[in-house]
C-alpha cells in the first residue's frame, strides 16, 4: 500500500504568543537618565533622539504581534525587529545603570534618582491572554522577548505547508530554533520569573514547549524521510522518536504547577500530547510491519498491524473527551480537526492493509504470532534544539558616544576587581567568625557564665538568639537549605557531564572519520581545537569536587550537632523544665570582677562578628554608587593617567577596609587573652556539681544556636556559589561547546560532499557507476556550499579560567580563592534570517532489537572487514554495499 502521510501540516502547534496590552514609555526614563548624568551637548541630543526612535520601534513591533496569525504579516521581519529590540535592551543593561525596582512616589524626591533608569513592562500570559503581568525588572523583559522570538519561530514553521523538501527543511530549522531559544530561557538565572498572575515562564512549562518543538522538528525529519528511499524499519525508528519526544513533553505538562496552570489555558495541551503519542506509536508500529513484510515474516506483520490498530483506536476514542472540554464548548480549533482527520486517515490505511494481510495469510502462508512476541523497537531522535546565540550589542549607536567603549570596559574591569576583592574579604570575615565560635565553644562560653546568672531559666540574651533561629525556620529551614544545596550540586554535575559528553562525542566522531578515511580527511583535528575546552572542564571539575567536600563537611556538622539543635527546637518553658537546678546560695553570690571582664570580652567578640558583614555590605553599596565611568572620562579630558584614577577609586574603599583591619587586630588580641581570663574566672568561683551540670546544659544550647547560625549562613553561600558557577561559567561553557559541535557537524557534512564529488569524478573516469543517492543525501537534506581547502576550522575557545564564584565555608580548603581572571565568553553574531545549523539527520538503517551479541569490530579489528575500492571506507563483513558511498562490494 502507499505510504500514508499520518500528520498533515495544519496539525503543528505554536508556542503561545505574548501580547503587550499596555504600552509604557521606554524613551522618557532613558532621556531623564541622560539629562541627569551627562552634560548637555550634541551627542546627548542624538542619544535622546535615538531613545525616542527605539521606543517607537518597540511600539510598532508589539502592535504587530497582535496580528501574527494573519497571512499578510511577515514573520521574518517580526523576528528581526524582536532581535533588534533585544539587542537594544542589552545595550541599556551594559551601558547604563538600570534599576529593577518600581519608580514610586519617593523617586521624584530622591536627588540620586536620575542616576538610574526605571522601566516598566506589561505582557499577557502566553497560555491565557486574559491574564497580564507587569514587571520592573529588565531580566524579566529579556526573558519575555526570548519567549516571543521562540513563538515567532514556531509560527514560521507552522505556516509552511511542507509540500517540498525545501519547505520541510525550513520548518525543521524554525522548530529547532524555537527549541534552542526556550532552552536558553530555561537555563537563565532569573528570580521571581513567574508569579501567580503569569506562569508561562515557569521551568516546567518552558520544558514542555521546548520538547514539543523538538518533537515537531522530528516530525519534519519523518516527512523528509518519506520522500527518500529509506527502509521501513528506519522510518519506524524515526516515528517512534517523535512519540518519545512527545512523552517527554507530556511528562513536563503533568507536573503539579504545569497541570494547575494548563487548566486555565484555552487549548487542551495535555490531551493533545497524549493523542499524538498514540498516533505516532501507531505510525511506528505500522512501518515496523512493513519491515516484516519485506522480510517475508507475514505472521509478525499481522501482529504489528493489530497492535497499531489498537493504538489508533485508543486515540480515536479520546476525541470525544477532547471536544467536551471547557474550550470545546466555546471555541473551535483547526488543529483538533486536522488531528482527527490525520488519525482517521492512518486508521483507514492500517485497517485496509490488515484486512488484505489476513486474507493473504489465510490463503497462502498460515503464519501466526502473538503481538507480545514482537521485537521491541528503539526510537531514533534526529532533531535537536539549535544553538541560539544572543544578538550582539550594536557598538555604533549614539549611546556609544556618551562614554567611549574603552572607558566602559576599563570601568567594568575596575568595578569587577573591587567587587571580587570585597567578596574575598567576605569569605575571610566568615572564616574569622568561625574561628571565634570554635574557640568559645571549646571553652564552653558563654554557657559557663550564663549558668551562674540565676537559679533557673534561660538567660535573656541566649533566649533571644534561640527565638531568632526558631523564627527563621529553625532546623527545617536548615534542612531545606541543605537539600537545595545538594540539588544544586547535582544540577551542576549534570551540566558538566552533558558538556563533557558532547565534547567527548565530537572527539570520538572526528577520530573515527580520520581512521576510516586516512589522508583524505584533512580538516583540523578536534583534539587540537578542543584543548582549551578540556582545560576549562578540568578546572571546573576540580572546583566542583572541592565544593562537594565542603557540602559533605556541612552535612557532617548537621549530623554531629543534631542533638544540640533538637534541644533548642522547643518552647522556652520546655527548655527551662529540662535545665538542672542550682544551689540558691551559689546563684545569689555577686558577680566577680573576673566574670565581668570575661563578659565584656565576649560582648566585644560578638560585636566583631556582627560588624564585619555590615561594613562589607556598605562597601558593596559604595562600589555600586561610584561613578567610575564619569571619573575616567573626566580625568581623560584633563590629561590625568588612568592609574591615578584607579588609585583614587580604590581610596574610596579605605574607610571600610581600615575598619576591617582594626577589627582583625582587636579579635587577635581578645582571642589571645580569652583562655587565660576564663581560667582566672573559674578559679574565682566555687566548684559545684549542680552548677557544672547547668553550665554544660547551657553550653549545649549555645552550641545548637551556633550550629544553626553557621549552617544557615554557609548553606546560603553554597547556594550562591552553585548559582554563580552555573550562570557565569557552566552554562556559557556549555553554549560554547554546543556551538563548536554544531559548527563541526556542518563542516563534516561539507567535507563529505567534497570527498563525494572527488570520488564521483574519479569513479566516472574509471568507468564505475556512482549511485544516485549521493553522500549529501546520505548525511542530510538540502544542498550546501562545498568546503574549500583553505576554509578555517571552527575556532577554539578563548583561553582563561573560570570566574571566582561567591563562596563562604566553601573557601576552607576549596579552590575559589586567589584564582585567575574570569573567562570572557565571546558570543557570535546572530542573524534571525540566516536560519540554524543544518539538521542532524542520518539515514542509517535501524534494526529491531535482538538478543545481545558481540560488538562490531573497531578500526583495529580488521578480520572479515572489507575496504571500499572507491572511498576506502572500512565496512563490516556483512555489508553488501559500502555504508558511505553505496558502491557494491567487490
Amino acid at each position: 500500500p502507499p505510504r500514508p502521510r499520518p500528520l498533515p501540516p495544519s496539525l503543528m502547534l505554536t508556542c503561545g504568543i505574548k501580547i503587550c496590552p499596555e504600552h509604557h514609555q521606554l524613551g522618557k526614563p532613558v532621556i531623564t537618565y541622560i539629562k541627569g548624568t551627562y552634560r548637555r551637548s550634541e551627542k546627548t541630543k542624538k542619544a535622546e533622539d535615538y531613545a525616542i526612535l527605539k521606543n517607537k520601534e518597540r511600539y510598532d513591533w508589539v502592535t504587530s504581534l497582535r496580528d501574527v496569525g494573519k497571512p499578510e504579516i511577515k514573520i521574518d521581519q517580526l523576528i528581526e525587529s524582536g532581535a533588534s529590540y533585544y539587542s537594544y535592551l542589552k545595550e541599556l543593561e551594559t551601558r547604563f545603570r538600570v534599576s529593577n525596582a518600581r519608580a514610586g512616589w519617593g523617586i521624584s524626591l530622591n536627588p540620586f534618582a536620575k542616576k538610574s533608569i526605571y522601566l516598566q513592562f506589561t505582557w499577557t500570559d502566553a497560555f491565557n491572554p486574559a491574564l497580564k503581568f507587569t514587571s520592573y525588572d529588565l531580566k524579566h523583559e529579556l526573558a519575555s522577548i526570548l519567549l516571543v522570538l521562540a513563538s515567532l519561530n514556531s509560527h514560521k514553521g507552522v505556516r509552511l505547508k511542507r509540500e517540498n523538501e525545501d519547505e520541510i527543511k525550513k520548518a525543521l530549522h524554525s522548530f529547532q530554533q524555537a527549541a534552542g531559544i526556550l532552552d536558553v530561557i530555561e537555563t537563565m538565572k532569573l528570580k521571581n520569573i513567574y508569579t501567580p498572575k503569569s506562569g508561562d515562564l515557569h521551568p516546567k512549562l518552558l520544558s514542555m514547549m521546548k520538547e514539543t518543538m523538538i518533537a515537531q522538528a522530528q516530525e519534519c525529519v519523518f516527512e523528509a524521510c518519506l520522500r527518500k528511499k529509506i527502509k521501513p524499519i528506519s522510518l519506524a525508528a524515526i516515528a517512534l522518536g517523535v512519540a518519545d519526544k512527545f512523552r517527554e513533553s507530556l511528562k513536563s505538562a503533568n507536573g503539579y504547577q504545569s497541570t494547575e496552570w494548563l487548566k486555565k489555558c484555552n487549548y487542551p495541551w495535555a490531551m493533545h500530547l497524549k493523542y499524538k503519542i498514540l498516533c505516532w506509536d501507531a505510525t511506528a508500529i505500522y512501518y515496523q510491519s512493513r519491515h516484516y513484510l519485506d522480510e517475508s515474516e507475514w505472521g509478525t506483520e499481522i501482529a504489528c498491524l493489530q497492535k497499531a490498530q489498537r493504538k489508533i483506536k485508543q486515540a480515536r476514542n479520546s476525541e470525544a473527551t477532547m471536544r467536551r472540554g471547557p474550550w470545546g464548548a466555546r471555541l473551535r480549533f483547526p488543529a483538533l480537526d486536522a488531528l482527527e482527520a490525520s488519525a482517521k486517515n492512518l486508521e483507514e490505511v492500517i485497517a485496509k492493509r490488515l484486512k488484505k494481510a489476513i486474507k493473504e495469510n489465510d490463503a497462502m502462508y498460515h503464519a501466526r504470532i502473538k503481538p507480545e512476541k514482537i521485537s521491541a523497537l528503539e526510537g531514533k531522535i534526529l532533531a535537536k534544539a539549535a544553538a541560539f546565540v544572543e544578538p550582539p550589542v550594536d557598538t555604533k549607536t549614539p549611546f556609544a558616544d556618551l562614554i567611549p567603549a574603552k572607558i566602559q570596559e576599563h570601568a567594568r574591569q575596575l568595578r569587577q576587581q573591587m567587587k571580587d576583592d570585597t567578596k574575598k574579604r567576605q569569605d575571610d570575615a566568615e572564616v574569622k567568625a568561625e574561628e571565634i565560635r570554635t574557640k568559645l565553644q571549646a571553652l564552653n562560653l558563654p554557657g559557663a557564665l550564663e549558668a551562674r546568672e540565676g537559679k533557673s531559666g534561660i538567660p535573656d540574651p541566649l533566649w533571644t538568639r534561640i527565638a531568632a533561629t526558631q523564627t527563621k525556620g529553625g532546623v527545617e529551614h536548615v534542612d531545606k537549605l541543605l537539600k537545595q544545596v545538594l540539588a544544586a550540586q547535582d544540577k551542576s554535575w549534570e551540566i558538566f557531564n552533558a558538556t563533557k559528553g558532547s565534547l567527548d562525542q565530537e572527539l570520538n566522531d572526528d577520530e573515527k572519520m580520520r581512521t576510516n578515511f586516512g589522508g583524505r580527511w584533512t580538516r583540523a583535528p578536534s583534539k587540537e581545537l578542543t584543548l582549551e575546552f578540556s582545560n576549562q572542564l578540568q578546572t571546573v571539575e576540580g572546583y566542583l569536587k572541592r565544593a562537594a567536600k565542603a557540602d559533605e563537611k556541612l552535612s557532617t556538622k548537621r549530623r554531629k550537632e543534631s542533638k544540640n539543635i533538637e534541644t533548642i527546637m522547643h518552647t522556652r518553658a520546655e527548655i527551662e523544665a529540662k535545665m538542672p537546678k542550682v544551689n540558691s546560695q551559689d546563684a545569689e553570690k555577686p558577680e566577680t570582677p573576673e566574670a565581668k571582664t570575661l563578659k565584656e570580652d565576649l560582648a566585644k567578640l560578638n560585636k566583631i562578628i556582627e560588624a564585619r558583614p555590615k561594613i562589607l555590605e556598605l562597601a558593596e553599596k559604595k562600589i555600586d554608587e561610584l561613578e567610575i565611568e564619569l571619573a575616567l572620562l573626566e580625568d581623560k579630558r584633563n590629561g590625568i593617567q588612568e592609574t591615578v584614577t584607579n588609585t583614587k577609586m580604590w581610596s574610596q574603599m579605605d574607610p571600610y577596609y581600615g575598619k576591617l583591619t582594626k577589627l582583625d587586630e582587636l579579635q587577635a588580641t581578645l582571642l589571645s587573652q580569652v583562655e587565660s581570663k576564663n581560667d582566672a574566672w573559674k578559679a574565682s568561683v566555687s566548684k559545684d556539681a549542680q552548677m557544672q551540670a547547668r553550665s554544660e546544659y547551657l553550653g549545649s544550647l549555645n552550641s545548637g544556636v551556633e550550629a544553626l547560625e553557621s549552617l544557615s549562613g554557609n548553606l546560603v553561600q553554597g547556594l550562591r556559589f552553585y548559582g554563580d558557577c552555573m550562570s557565569e561559567y557552566l552554562n556559557p561553557l556549555r553554549q560554547q561547546v554546543r556551538d563548536f559541535v554544531v559548527a563541526r557537524e556542518h563542516e563534516k557534512k561539507m567535507y563529505m560532499e567534497q570527498i563525494t564529488r572527488a570520488l564521483a569524478t574519479a569513479g566516472s573516469a574509471n568507468g564505475q557507476n556512482i549511485p544516485k543517492q549521493s553522500q549529501q543525501q546520505f548525511y542530510g537534506f538540502g544542498g550546501g556550499t562545498p568546503v574549500q581547502p583553505t576554509q578555517p576550522a571552527p575556532q577554539p575557545p578563548q583561553s582563561g579560567t573560570p570566574a571566582q564564584p561567591t563562596t563562604g565555608l566553601y573557601n576552607n580548603g576549596n579552590p575559589y580563592v586567589n584564582q585567575a581572571a574570569p573567562i570572557h565568553v565571546t558570543a557570535q553574531p546572530f542573524n534571525p534570517n540566516q536560519g540554524t545549523a543544518p539538521m542532524q539527520v542520518e539515514a542509517v538503517p535501524v534494526q529491531a532489537s535482538a538478543p545481545p551479541g558481540p560488538s562490531a569490530p573497531g578500526p583495529s579489528a580488521t578480520v572479515g572487514a572489507w575496504s571500499c575500492p572507491l572511498c576506502t571506507y572500512q565496512n563490516a563483513p556483512s555489508d553488501r554495499n559500502c555504508a558511505m558511498c553505496n558502491t557494491k562490494r567487490p
